[in-house]
C-alpha cells in the first residue's frame, strides 16, 4: 500500500539485479489477486508509471506466469516524490493531488519503515 505500508502476501519481490519491470509485473499482479473479488478499479503507483502502465497489459498476456482479470480497471499514478521531476504532462496526468478520491501520496512508505 503506497499510503500505509501494508504488506499483501505473495507481492513482495527481491530486485536481486537491479529495479526490472518483470518483477514489476508478478508484483502487480500477485497484489491485485489477493482478496481481489469484487474489486473493479485499482490505483497502482509506480515511480515510472507514465511508461510501465502503457505496456502492462500486453506484457501479462504474452506471459504465461502471470495474470490480471479482464474486468479490472487499472488507475496509474506516481507518487508526488516522483511526480514533480517528470514532464508537466506527466504531472498533471499522475500525480494523486489531481486522480479523483485519491489521497496525497508520496509513495515513498517502504524507504521510510
Amino acid at each position: 500500500c503506497a499510503r500505509h505500508g501494508c504488506f499483501v502476501p505473495y507481492a513482495m519481490v527481491n530486485f536481486q539485479k537491479g529495479e526490472r519491470q518483470m518483477n514489476m509485473d508478478y508484483t502487480v499482479c500477485e497484489a491485485l489477486k489477493h482478496n481481489g473479488s469484487g474489486i473493479w478499479c485499482a490505483l497502482t503507483f509506480y515511480d515510472i508509471n507514465c511508461q510501465y502502465h502503457k505496456y502492462l497489459r500486453d506484457q501479462v498476456s504474452d506471459s504465461p506466469f502471470l495474470e490480471l482479470d479482464q474486468g479490472l480497471k487499472s488507475m496509474p499514478g506516481i507518487g508526488l516524490w516522483h511526480a514533480h521531476v517528470h514532464q508537466d504532462s506527466c504531472y498533471v496526468r499522475y500525480a494523486s493531488n489531481f486522480i479523483t478520491s485519491a489521497a496525497r501520496i508520496d509513495s515513498k512508505i517502504m524507504e521510510t519503515l
